[in-house]
């Protein structure tokens, strides 16, 4: 498909995601995506899933149509697992973009995880529109690594989404690799943007300094030094991890104080939180469990912290950890995944490494050395004021939004077969 240069580029977004506020990760790519896109010129409408209120926002080239499910699905969800009523929705979706198509054609068709991948493949068989899916996440093999068990039904679809029907884009050079060890499809047909946000929230601020006074004054003395993690509590995170560094550290440094801002999502991340405060609860005057936090409070958490941590077994590309640099913060964090892209180690961050734990595909966090990490930036406050400067740098030089709009549209041109503008001097004022 040709089309002229001149006109913008036109992208119909399907996600069961929109915002932070959903789940995480993939609504906050999808999020900043699509305004980095409407920003740069481009005319951008998404389909998402909403549990709430049908609703429309509108945004100078940005529509976005919050979908919940219809009754009739509601009404058959108690006997549908979560897969098939993922995959019921995804019927729902079609309609829907059936409509939206039906009063603009897009010129690139986007879906993101499995989840919608039936969706967008079907109207983009329908209308003869490229499609292109994003890859936020594998089940297989990486769940295994923290003793969860893939959902068969779920592997299911990820086979479908890895069939080298579409092309996909990842999220890391790491996530390149493993989809295409795990699945065999040809490295060609998969593209790596790099994950990014608007960095605003964590880079301006309208607070005082007495105000980030008053609240470290909730959690901690002006003396104490704050040990912060944010994100999801689960086994994947490396939460025991972090419960057991913070018991070397405060052997040693006993007035720290560990902060551990997010929400479980699930049983069993609930049951590991429960079990880990009853194991060292003599450790819970000195670590705090603040429960899920919006973003515009994670920020202001972050000015008062003087180190962050992202200890995962494995993370495909973690938004914590770009929220840290943009802070200007010190990162800690383990050397798997999209976690080993984002810094350096020893000039950007601080790198902690992952073993086999010996049973199985199980991987552990290297306590000693996550305890160790700390202790050298909480000795050596001029060092770790050196990386968070650097950390910062990075942020802007890598994983800017501006490179992530621009990668996407990379492929969306060669996808459609069309000739985009430059969008630089647009993203320069947009971003």
């Amino acid at each position: 498909m040709n089309t002229s240069p001149s006109r913008p580029l036109k992208a119909l977004i399907l996600s069961m995601e929109y915002t932070p506020n959903v789940s995480g990760g993939v609504g906050t790519y999808v999020y900043e995506l699509a305004r980095g896109l409407a920003g740069a010129g481009c005319q951008i409408t998404v389909l998402a899933y909403t549990p709430g209120q049908a609703t429309v926002l509108r945004e100078p080239n940005l529509t976005v149509h919050l979908i919940p499910p219809s009754r009739a699905l509601l009404a058959q969800a108690a006997k549908l697992s979560l897969v098939r009523g993922v995959c019921a929705f995804n019927d729902e979706l079609i309609l829907h973009g059936r409509r939206c198509i039906a009063e603009e054609r897009p010129d690139v068709i986007h879906f993101h995880q499995w989840h919608t991948h039936l969706s967008a493949r079907q109207l983009g068989r329908e209308f003869d529109i490229p499609v292109v899916g994003t890859s936020h996440h594998l089940s297989d093999p990486t769940e295994r690594w923290w003793a969860q068990e893939p959902d068969p039904e779920m592997l299911e679809q990820e086979r479908s989404f890895y069939d080298g029907s579409t092309p996909v884009i990842t999220v890391a050079q790491a996530m390149r690799r493993l989809i295409h060890q795990t699945y065999g499809l040809a490295l060609e047909k998969i593209h790596v943007t790099y994950c990014a946000l608007d960095v605003t929230p964590f880079t301006q601020t309208p607070h005082s300094p007495e105000t980030f006074a008053r609240l470290k004054a909730t959690v901690a003395r002006p003396e104490d030094p704050i040990v912060l993690y944010t994100g999801r509590i689960h086994p994947q995170k490396g939460i025991s991890a972090i419960f057991a560094a913070a018991e070397r550290v405060l052997a040693k440094r006993p007035n720290v104080r560990f902060l551990l801002a997010g929400g479980t999502d699930s049983r069993q991340s609930t049951q590991m939180i429960h079990e880990l405060c009853q194991r060292y609860a003599p450790l819970l005057g000195r670590i705090k469990l603040l429960g899920k936090v919006p973003r515009p409070q994670l920020a202001l958490l972050h000015r008062i912290a003087d180190i962050a941590l992202v200890p995962s077994i494995f993370e495909p590309f973690p938004y914590t950890a770009l929220e840290a640099l943009a802070s200007s913060r010190p990162l800690i964090c383990t050397n798997t995944g999209g976690l080993g892209e984002v810094i350096e180690d020893g000039q950007s961050g601080l790198h902690v490494p992952i073993h086999r734990s010996g049973q199985g595909e199980q991987r552990e966090v290297d306590v000693e050395r996550l305890a160790d990490a700390q202790l050298a930036l909480l000795n050596d406050p001029e060092r770790a004021r050196r990386i968070a400067l650097a950390g910062n740098r990075r942020l802007f030089e890598r994983f800017s939004l501006k490179h992530m709009v621009i990668g996407n549209l990379d492929v969306y041109r060669q996808i459609a077969g069309m000739a985009v503008a430059n969008p630089q001097s647009q993203l320069e004022a947009a971003v």
